[in-house]
């Protein structure tokens, strides 16, 4: 009971749907039920809606950016999931090339209550991030927060807002494949696809900060029978690379795909 009453009172109770506006943008915690089971996970997301103008960063921000910080305020044994990053643009502020959203982004998230919770559960995040236009940076918090009490699913309006960001998040993909060789200053990336997919036509953006160039577009071509990019070099990565992510989209793919590369 005195975690409850902690809770509260750093956290004071938003209503479903209440948006906190800070820096240039607002940020609202969304969840598809506005009640629980024990043990049944809780489909929510974080939604950041970016002034005109503005843009915020991705997971890889690219340079001069900074991602999203989430950190989770739970009642003992919740727990929450990864943020589920959807695909980003690429853009620049001012001469530093970067990877974010402008608009809106929706970023979901599972939480999950252990099987003793019964009683009502205040759910809260700590949110700080960065938003800039061409000329300046400037930096937003939030801590949004909901309650949600114990019985039968009870759906929120925000519930196909939540289902439809979690079919833009990037996820494997079966016979998608990438290696990674150290060409010296750059890398050559390989990539192995499915029946039906284009590589040369997908939109790609390293997942893994610090590896590729982040002004580099990464674009696949077919030579000898393979599909390869080759990529500049981060001036941050030191030594070869230890492992690589890819967001994929486009291509004739059915939804985003990230695969991943690790040094044996």
């Amino acid at each position: 009971m005195r975690t409850f009453a902690l809770l509260a009172a750093i956290f004071p109770l938003m209503t479903l749907g209440a948006e906190i506006h800070s820096g240039h943008a607002s940020a609202e915690l969304l969840v598809s039920s506005s009640t629980f089971q024990s043990s049944s996970p809780v489909q929510a997301a974080i939604r950041l809606k970016v002034d005109e103008g503005w843009h915020t960063y991705w997971i890889n921000p690219g340079e001069g950016g900074m991602k999203l910080g989430a950190e989770w305020v739970l009642p003992e044994g919740w727990s929450a999931s990864p943020l589920g990053w959807p695909v980003p643009i690429r853009f620049k502020t001012g001469d530093l090339p970067g990877f974010g959203y402008v608009g809106e982004v929706v970023i979901p998230v599972t939480l999950t209550p252990p099987a003793s919770a019964t009683k009502a559960a205040t759910l809260a995040v700590k949110l700080d991030w960065l938003t800039c236009d061409d000329k300046a940076c400037i930096s937003g918090d939030a801590a949004p927060s909901v309650e949600l009490k114990p019985g039968p699913v009870d759906a929120t309006p925000s519930a196909p807002i939540i289902k439809k960001s979690q079919a833009l998040v990037p996820r494997p993909l079966d016979g998608l494949k990438l290696e990674v060789s150290d060409q010296g200053k750059s890398l050559l990336l390989k990539l192995t696809a499915p029946a039906g997919i284009d590589p040369s036509s997908l939109s790609s953006f390293p997942a893994t900060a610090q590896i590729v160039d982040a002004s580099a577009a990464v674009v696949f071509a077919k030579s000898d029978g393979n599909w390869t990019a080759l990529v500049p070099k981060s001036e941050y990565l030191e030594g070869p690379p230890k492992a690589l992510e890819l967001v994929l989209s486009g291509g004739g793919l059915t939804h985003p795909a990230i695969v991943s590369w690790s040094k044996k």
